[in-house]
């Protein structure tokens, strides 16, 4: 299992930019998530499936995008500014719009990942924990035809 390599990567992204998403949102993203977004901007990872705790499997389709200039980080977290609850930062999308997050709402300089299911519940969006960092979740990774 994990992570074999990225594909249909972006720009590399700078530390500056980094930085000003930082700033903007006011956190501080994980130095391991760092490390992979400046090579592997708004690619996609494969393998790219993950189990959860209880077995149900998730998608990790790919990275959202520094730079694209149709859906970047900032237009993505401005759009989504009021459906997400205070904390969860996406990073990643599943191949059905739902989104890959960091919780930063228990721990501000160690946020675990989870999933916000925007189609789970009309009223009520639902967020599942996946695991404590982002390192794991990419070692979690694997290929539905390994299995």
């Amino acid at each position: 299992m994990g992570l074999n390599k990225w594909t249909f990567t972006e720009d590399i992204v700078s530390d500056e930019l980094i930085s000003e998403v930082e700033k903007k949102y006011g956190i501080v993203f994980p130095k391991d998530y760092k490390e992979c977004v400046k090579q592997y901007n708004g690619g996609y990872p494969e393998p790219n499936v993950f189990d959860y705790d209880d077995g149900i499997q998730g998608v990790f389709n790919d990275l959202i995008s520094f730079t694209n200039t149709e859906m970047n980080m900032f237009m993505f977290y401005d759009f989504l500014n009021e459906e997400l609850p205070q904390g969860i930062v996406p990073f990643g999308r599943d191949p059905f719009g739902n989104l890959l997050c960091f919780d930063y709402r228990y721990n501000t300089t160690n946020p675990s990942i989870v999933f916000f299911d925007h189609e789970d519940d009309e009223e009520n969006d639902v967020i599942f924990y996946v695991t404590d960092s982002y390192t794991d979740l990419l070692e979690r990774l694997y290929s539905l035809e390994d299995r």
